[in-house]
């Protein structure tokens, strides 16, 4: 998807689902911080017919956004990833997702669910779109029954959008330890995020986080596609 100003944008539909079919287009649409986007950027969101927008950003992430609102309603739900410090070290994207996991458990059920509660399509983001929405999307395509392989795949995707920004990031560091920092956080194992979600029960762990079982039932009908099959 191309909404100028964005570099990261894609809808969760198309994607396998483990017992036949594919998950729904114009559901879910994952995004690096919307608060970049032009105005044509804009138009072509609201054409799409996303109304609502999750916000996974600190509020260090939001310092800079323009002056102004957004045109669609916007839930924040801050999650502080660097206040962990094994996210802060980052000694490698498994460590980094876990720890973020085990300490925004109730952020993480409360974007779902906030997600699950929309008639309409839904944008969520955090600042690049990979870490914090990566593990919202892996949750709910797991819950929804994509096999991890697929979600893997779709999560590497986001690399291939940032490519162009990581050498510039890497080389504006402003020392060597903040440098080597940067690097492992733009190493990704091609099976990571599989690794991370191969033990976990979405569903066990978004309920024990706060999300409500009728919630997520919603949603798992809704990414199936299967309202509007009449099921």
């Amino acid at each position: 998807m191309r909404w100028d100003g964005c570099v990261n944008v894609r809808d969760l539909g198309g994607l396998p689902l483990e017992d036949g079919g594919e998950t729904a287009f114009g559901v879910v649409v994952r995004a690096d911080s919307i608060r970049t986007l032009t105005g044509a950027g804009w138009q072509s969101l609201v054409d799409y017919g996303v109304r609502n927008a999750i916000d996974l950003r600190s509020d260090n992430d939001a310092a800079n956004d323009p002056p102004g609102e957004a045109p669609i309603a916007v839930v924040r739900i801050p999650i502080f990833s660097n206040h962990v410090p094994v996210v802060a070290e980052w000694p490698s994207m498994q460590e980094a997702y876990a720890g973020l996991l085990d300490h925004f458990q109730t952020e993480f059920a409360s974007a779902v669910s906030e997600i699950a509660r929309s008639d309409e399509p839904v944008v969520v983001h955090c600042l690049v779109g990979r870490d914090r929405t990566g593990l919202v999307c892996g949750l709910m395509l797991r819950l929804a029954g994509v096999d991890l392989d697929t979600i893997a795949a779709d999560h590497a995707l986001s690399d291939v959008y940032l490519e162009p920004w990581w050498q510039p990031w890497h080389d504006s560091a402003p020392d060597e330890e903040t440098r080597q920092r940067r690097m492992r956080v733009t190493t990704m194992p091609e099976r990571a995020m599989a690794d991370v979600l191969a033990d976990l029960d979405p569903r066990a762990y978004l309920v024990a986080g706060g999300a409500s079982p009728q919630d997520l039932d919603t949603l798992v009908v809704r990414l199936r596609g299967e309202r509007a099959l009449g099921r």
